[in-house]
């Protein structure tokens, strides 16, 4: 392309002196003058062209300068041939079961599209704006608590805009399909692009929840990890269920629908009785009145245990269940969840190593989490759309394994090892960022959209077969 250019540059100034040397020069005259010097001197020009000699003046400017064709094929990193067309063809299929969703919530998004959403807004846009909602959540979290230890300091106004975002983020959620389906724009990116804004919020409300309850990191390390790895691990199998069986089918009692308003619950009970609420035994006390033997515990426990034991044995028998199902059809299926083993086992091994490397930098850690897991999560929801096999070996989480390694079984320096983490955190975030970019501009080559817009037409893409014949 340089070559063209600097060929462009010469082929106008001997075109100017041509003109300028003779007043009595004929095009004809002229044009053998130019092709000459561009046998010549430009060897490269091929994608050139004779220019029409009545308007010399407008002829190199900068869009009536050729440039060499590319293929289509060659715009495309993340999917091959094969994906490109199972991505054209990809229907979704999947229920919700949820009572509340059924006859409370699906209703109630329905009647917020039909009355208040204009036809122009594109589905992707009321998705984005439900993240929105948390992330300025998880912001005002963070701002307070920057270091997941609760403290007097953090206004009570805050848990009440988390309840807050956690509502509107439902409801936004459930309102986008509904818009895609009223507009007649429902398209795979959707799905993908709803399912990865999903796996980002998956860390803001574990991380608000353990601000909410007033975890003190270093006493209620079990409790914190429960709350932050269950949720991951309840996407992830969803997800590798809906890779192996074709649909997504959400049971009676599910994350999206009653999680998310038991999350705001949460939220407004603090709000209104303090974190302090949570470390009492009201609940404990209510129950031991009410059975009719001895509970068999030293200490009483506290309220968020409660919440703590309920998330953990509900997220276990959902886990077990999925699993022996999926793998009972589908044998050999298990290997799916080898990047999950992976990513959650390096983080609790480093943790029960040495606590301090999490608890030195907590945020860091929480948002490593988040990228890896976005990652192979939208990497396993994308191979499902494009009918592709799933590399279960993640080169992304080798460092995760390799810091794990060293601390294991070399006894590196926990403070060595926090500096490896932060630049880990921050590398593989970067690619992260770049490869959902990229993954989101090849959908809509392919399916031929815009992601935020669903009035602009867009030219379709060309093959090169195509651009041959």
């Amino acid at each position: 392309r340089i070559t063209n250019y600097v060929c462009v540059s010469q082929y106008t100034l001997v075109a100017a002196f041509a003109t300028s040397s003779s007043e009595e020069s004929s095009p004809s005259c002229l044009s053998a003058i130019l092709l000459q010097h561009k046998t010549k001197m430009c060897p490269h020009s091929a994608v050139l062209s004779t220019p029409p000699m009545d308007d010399l003046s407008a002829t190199y400017d900068k869009q009536s300068v050729a440039m060499p064709q590319t293929s289509a094929e060659s715009h495309f990193y993340f999917l091959n041939d094969d994906a490109r067309k199972n991505l054209l063809n990809y229907q979704y299929k999947g229920s919700d079961n949820s009572l509340l969703y059924q006859y409370v919530l699906s209703p109630f998004a329905l009647f917020c599209v039909e009355e208040y959403v204009p036809e122009f807004i594109a589905p992707n846009s009321i998705t984005l704006f439900g993240l929105v909602w948390m992330i300025t959540s998880y912001a005002a979290c963070w701002w307070f608590v920057p270091t997941l230890e609760t403290t007097d300091e953090i206004p009570s106004w805050v848990f009440l805009w988390n309840a807050i975002s956690l509502l509107a983020y439902q409801t936004l959620d459930n309102m986008d399909g509904k818009q895609a389906r009223k507009t007649g724009s429902s398209s795979p990116l959707g799905l993908l692009f709803d399912h990865g804004c999903d796996a980002i919020n998956s860390i803001f409300g574990s991380a608000n929840w353990i601000i909410a309850m007033g975890l003190t990191l270093e006493q209620d390390s079990f409790a914190a990890a429960v709350l932050i790895f269950i949720p991951f691990v309840l996407f992830y199998v969803a997800t590798w269920e809906e890779y192996h069986v074709g649909e997504l089918v959400l049971p009676i009692f599910n994350g999206p629908s009653e999680g998310l308003l038991m999350g705001a619950a949460l939220h407004l009970a603090t709000f209104f009785k303090g974190t302090a609420f949570w470390h009492g035994s009201g609940f404990y006390d209510s129950i031991k009145t009410l059975l009719p033997f001895a509970i068999p515990f030293d200490q009483p426990l506290r309220n968020m245990d409660f919440i703590v034991i309920f998330t953990l044995m509900g997220g276990l028998q959902e886990i077990a269940l999925k699993t022996v199902q999926v793998n009972k059809k589908h044998p050999g299926s298990l290997s799916g969840l080898v990047p999950f083993a992976v990513f959650a086992s390096g983080f609790i091994l480093m943790g029960w190593k040495d606590v301090n490397v999490w608890l030195s930098i907590p945020r860091t850690g929480l948002h490593l989490a988040m990228v890896l897991f976005v990652e192979m999560t939208t990497a396993l929801m994308l191979a499902h759309m494009t009918n592709q096999k799933f590399e279960w070996l993640r080169w992304q989480q080798l460092p995760l394994v390799a810091l794990t390694i060293a601390m294991l079984a070399f006894d590196v320096d926990s403070d060595m090892i926090k500096y490896w983490i932060s630049a880990y955190s921050w590398s593989i975030g970067s690619y992260v960022v770049m490869k959902l970019v990229l993954v989101v501009q090849e959908c809509c080559t392919v399916l031929n959209i815009w992601c935020f817009d669903i009035v602009t037409p867009r030219s379709p893409m060309v093959s090169a077969t195509e651009k041959a014949n």
